[in-house]
């Protein structure tokens, strides 16, 4: 309840209460109630929709996190690319995103894109 709206609609709800009607008549708590109702509403709706867009977002930098095909104890298996050491032997394919440095064992010369590692557009040639 943090946001302009609900500012002014707890002002309105405290002038509800405060400010009489005139006449000499009493508060007004029809008004008060409802205002503080529509308060509570609003409140609900913000926190899900928040929960929700939090949840969105574990989501995708879970999808994000990079993975790689590695070989241990003689067999490939997919993990993620942060539990990689020193040694271990990854698989690549065209259009992999190399989670670390590697040496190329085998295989057909690669040319790679080092954009997003130096920060400019130089495209590498390698060679075993």
């Amino acid at each position: 309840m943090w946001n302009p709206l609900s500012w002014v609609m707890e002002t309105a709800a405290v002038m509800a209460i405060v400010l009489a009607n005139g006449g000499g008549e009493g508060p007004d708590w029809q008004d008060f109630v409802g205002i503080i109702c529509l308060l509570i509403i609003n409140s609900t709706i913000s926190f899900i929709e928040e929960n929700n867009a939090g949840n969105a977002a574990a989501a995708l930098m879970a999808r994000l996190a990079p993975k790689t095909k590695v070989l241990r104890d003689g067999q490939w298996q997919e993990t993620d690319a942060a539990i990689l050491v020193p040694g271990d032997i990854i698989s690549i394919k065209l259009g992999d995103i190399i989670p670390a440095d590697a040496r190329l064992l085998e295989g057909d010369p690669l040319k790679i894109d080092q954009a997003s590692a130096l920060l400019d557009s130089d495209k590498s040639q390698l060679n075993n």
